[in-house]
């Protein structure tokens, strides 16, 4: 984002919330645990709606989130289970970039903004609120491309939205918690692109790929590629890639989302120095 772009998001938010608390001041006295939480809540919705007429601006950005995972897919369309784990991975790649990229952009704005009062947790939350609504949209635009193209030839094809959805959740506060621990985009972006590719290559088959922040998503693509053959011989073994793909992206979205909020707070975090 150039510095044009940022000046304007700060003047932007800082008019919105400076119109907002003049608002608030016309009402009643606040009302406590309530006030303040309605407060915050419409914060977050506010700088969500920001983040995304930003992110709707940057049409080059989102026109590469868009065609990288379309270009991983149709590239193996001739072997559509290989296919369909890379649109998988591209939407990874491009939900975490997108994260990293709005979370870096935002710094300096984000720290006028909580100077002037708002919230770090709604500011943190708020943008990670829109890049994740943003990549749900495009898994759910390649979820039916899937279906018109391949979905015959898959044994479950209702559940691809479900993988694409769950990548989504897991990749995007994957790319918030590499923005919070490196300091620039370029060294992020070529973090996301390391982890992204060994997620590509390894084997899902070894114990220790579960670590990886993608593993649910080769685990629910067995689930939805396993032939009619394998799932009459081992029913329980394609549940349990199913019980295993929603209870990891679960987690590994709770989990990198509950620490990228943390650092993103501790980073906005505002210092008051004693009186002299």
């Amino acid at each position: 984002m150039t510095g044009a772009s940022t000046a304007s998001t700060a003047d932007l938010a800082l008019d919105a919330l400076n119109a907002r608390d003049a608002h608030d001041a016309t009402r009643a006295a606040p009302g406590g645990l309530r006030q303040r939480i309605r407060r915050h809540a419409g914060t977050l919705a506010l700088v969500a709606l920001i983040t995304l007429r930003e992110l709707a601006r940057r049409r080059w950005a989102l026109m590469l989130a868009l065609l990288l995972p379309l270009a991983f897919f149709l590239v193996r369309l001739d072997t559509y289970w290989t296919a369909l784990r890379l649109l998988s991975m591209g939407l990874g790649w491009a939900a975490a970039t997108l994260a990293l990229f709005t979370a870096v952009s935002s710094r300096s704005v984000d720290r006028r903004l909580t100077v002037t009062g708002a919230s770090p947790t709604a500011l943190v939350l708020g943008r990670q609120l829109a890049v994740l609504a943003l990549s749900w949209s495009i898994g759910l635009l390649y979820s039916a491309l899937a279906l018109v193209m391949i979905g015959d030839q898959l044994t479950r094809p209702a559940a691809v939205p479900l993988m694409l959805l769950l990548t989504a959740t897991a990749a995007t506060p994957l790319g918030a918690l590499v923005a919070a621990v490196v300091p620039r985009d370029l060294e992020g972006a070529l973090l996301l692109l390391a982890i992204m590719a060994v997620q590509v290559l390894v084997d899902p088959a070894e114990s220790w790929t579960r670590v990886l922040p993608l593993w649910s998503a080769r685990e629910l693509a067995t689930y939805i590629l396993d032939s009619a053959d394998a799932v009459a011989a081992s029913s329980s073994r394609t549940s349990s890639s199913l019980n295993a793909g929603l209870a990891h992206g679960t987690a590994y979205g709770l989990a990198l989302g509950t620490i990228s909020w943390l650092l993103g707070v501790l980073r906005l975090r505002t210092i008051r120095l004693p009186e002299p």
